[in-house]
């Protein structure tokens, strides 16, 4: 099963690999190059001259010369494919020894002059790998087959992420993968050359260039986006780059620009998604042929552009009872990926021989509930599912409503909710849609252990606190009521021995209505404190003192509407204090104790603090 998060956004460093690597493709040679920058030179052919007049009558002029005869032209055409090697049984690694031939659908081929690589002409590959140019029979070409996607509604460009230069250029610069092929002028007389990028595998290892890659990641992306157009054609994709490198690798800590990943991962500061490449070795993981892999990290980028995020990321995996703005976050985007693949297997390999995975109709992955990203993605997966004959594991997925409803609540109240995503915001606005299915929504949620029964976008009727009936867990959202008295509410780390900080309980919700604009202070303090800071102690004074991770560290943030209003996140111990102006609406607030994810803080730090509140 997947333990590993597939959801960081981070900022890191970056450096360049400068390699030209070589392919051999159909029996021509090929390359798989580095794009850089090509230059359009436009050349202007000036012509001109004087004379001396003349007197008299001038002689009639000569006829013209008769015209050159036509150049011989010949049509170049072909198909394009790549290699892909399907999954194995039970996700048990992948068939690399009887790859499947997939087209290269609607890549851009370009045909280039061989000795300026000036662009002669420009096409998108059909959706079944077709190209095809008129072009003169005794000309030289390069034919380039570039791993981007182009078009007036996306723009998807899978670059190299790798950049171990002195200088690393931004990642907006790396180059971009592309599958090159000379032909001379008898090849062109060859009017059907068909080109194929290949996995480089040897039989018993990778011995060749791994051509397929950039291609197999562009064609699971081209899926994702021709899933919803089929339910939008209007629909606007944000450009996207996705990087890849064949040593792209699990490290920590991590360096992009060195290939030391945390994962893959969807990075929403870059519009950027990242992919494992390693393979080969002990622990290795490359992600470029697990499609439902590069669908759910996409999964995360429709959810950032199309609709809204507020998961906190992190650590994820079977079993874990996390924070419920990661569960939805992770249940849609494995949920997401089952429906644009219309597969229910989702596997991530490791290598041939080892790999695993888990079906998006069935997996259970401990006690259901809200905080459970596979009850989060049983539940869409099944809502859009219509296939009464599926194996489900809850004999309630005998109808289904289809796609349509489910990007109308993603694209529409579930971006601009006044609580937290969540399924209960999801939920919640999907049975306003009105599709005649609310007893078939219901039965849903409630074989997924979440409420049906009054559900709200605040998850106020909710009664399943988790596993063996845990404390600081419901309420759901706690009130917090302007100008009154303190409210006191715990935070607890009990399902998150590794200081995750994306757990259950952890992370805990307060409401605030503010019913007109002013100047509001909140106050958070511990109590009882869990320790006492040593007399004089001043924790902006020394970044190294170890005293720093000892003493509580509560933190906040306010939000409306999805959009960040506030920050509490001082360092003094066991207080924070934050003013801010305020209109009128309705807030929600995120508190947490830091310590809860310092992986500096000591091993004996209480599981359990409790805070008092206020807000005036």
């Amino acid at each position: 099963m997947i333990a590993c998060s597939k959801n960081y956004r981070i900022n890191l460093a970056h450096r360049l690999l400068h390699r030209r690597m070589t392919l051999i493709l159909m029996g021509l040679r090929a390359w798989l190059l580095r794009l850089t920058a090509i230059t359009l030179v436009s050349l202007v052919a000036a012509c001109g001259g004087g004379g001396g007049g003349i007197t008299g009558t001038p002689p009639p002029p000569p006829p013209p010369p008769p015209p050159p005869p036509p150049a011989d032209t010949v049509t170049l055409s072909g198909t394009l494919s790549y290699e892909f090697p399907a999954p194995k049984p039970e996700c048990e690694g992948i068939n690399l020894d009887n790859p499947q031939l997939r087209p290269i659908r609607q890549a851009t081929v370009r045909l280039l002059n061989p000795v300026n690589r000036a662009i002669i002409a420009s096409q998108l590959a059909t959706d079944v790998g077709g190209y095809s140019f008129v072009v003169d029979g005794s000309t030289d070409f390069i034919i380039s087959v570039i791993a981007e996607l182009k078009a007036a509604n996306w723009d998807v460009e899978i670059r190299d992420n790798v950049d171990t230069s002195a200088t690393p250029v931004p990642l907006a610069q790396r180059p971009i993968y592309a599958m090159e092929q000379s032909v001379n002028s008898g090849d062109a007389n060859n009017s059907n050359l068909n080109f194929t990028a290949a996995t480089g595998w040897g039989g018993s290892s990778y011995t060749g260039t791994r051509a397929a890659a950039p291609f197999a990641i562009l064609d699971s992306i081209y899926s994702a986006m021709q899933f919803v157009i089929a339910e939008d054609s209007s629909a606007n994709f944000p450009a996207l780059d996705a990087f890849w490198n064949p040593s792209n690798q699990a490290a920590s800590p991590s360096d992009i620009a060195m290939g030391d990943l945390p994962t893959s991962f969807y990075d929403g500061n870059n519009n950027s998604l990242f992919l494992l490449g390693s393979a080969g070795q002990a622990g290795a993981d490359a992600d470029e042929f697990d499609d439902h892999v590069v669908v759910h990290e996409w999964g995360h980028y429709f959810e950032d552009n199309f609709s809204r995020s507020d998961s906190i990321g992190g650590s994820h995996g079977l079993g874990d009872y996390l924070d419920m703005r990661t569960a939805f976050g992770e249940g849609w985007a494995s949920a997401l990926a089952g429906m644009a693949l219309n597969n229910p297997l989702y596997c991530d390999t490791r290598s041939e021989t080892s790999g695993g995975g888990f079906n998006a109709e069935t997996e259970t992955g401990g006690e259901d509930g809200w905080f459970n990203e596979f009850t989060i993605m049983r539940f869409i997966y099944d809502l859009w599912d219509t296939d009464p004959t599926s194996n489900d594991s809850a004999d309630s997925d005998t109808s289904g409503i289809g796609f349509g409803p489910i990007y109308a609540v993603m694209t529409g109240p579930q971006a601009t909710t006044d609580a937290f995503t969540s399924v209960f915001s999801f939920a919640t606005y999907l049975k306003q849609q009105n599709t005649g299915q609310d007893g078939f929504i219901n039965n849903l949620l409630a074989d997924g252990g979440v409420n049906p029964i009054g559900i709200d976008i605040y998850g106020s009727t909710e009664t399943n606190a988790g596993p063996a009936s845990p404390q600081d867990v419901l309420d759901v959202y706690t009130d917090l009521i302007l100008g009154a008295a303190p409210i006191s509410i715990c935070a607890n780390s009990q399902f998150d021995s590794a200081r995750n900080g994306n757990r259950l309980s952890e992370h805990r919700y307060l409401r605030l209505n503010v019913p007109s604009s002013t100047s509001v202070t909140f106050t958070v303090a511990a109590n009882p404190e869990p320790s006492q800071p040593s007399n004089g102690f001043d924790c902006t004074a020394n970044p190294n003192d170890p005293e720093n991770n000892e003493h509580s560290d509560p933190d906040f943030l306010v939000y409306r509407g999805g959009q960040l209003q506030l920050v509490g996140s001082g360092c003094t111990p066991n207080s924070e204090i934050a003013t801010g102006q305020l209109a009128a609406g309705d807030y929600v607030v995120d508190l947490n104790e830091f310590r809860h994810e310092d992986d500096q803080s000591s091993g004996g730090y209480p599981e359990r603090v409790c805070f008092d509140v206020s807000a005036n």
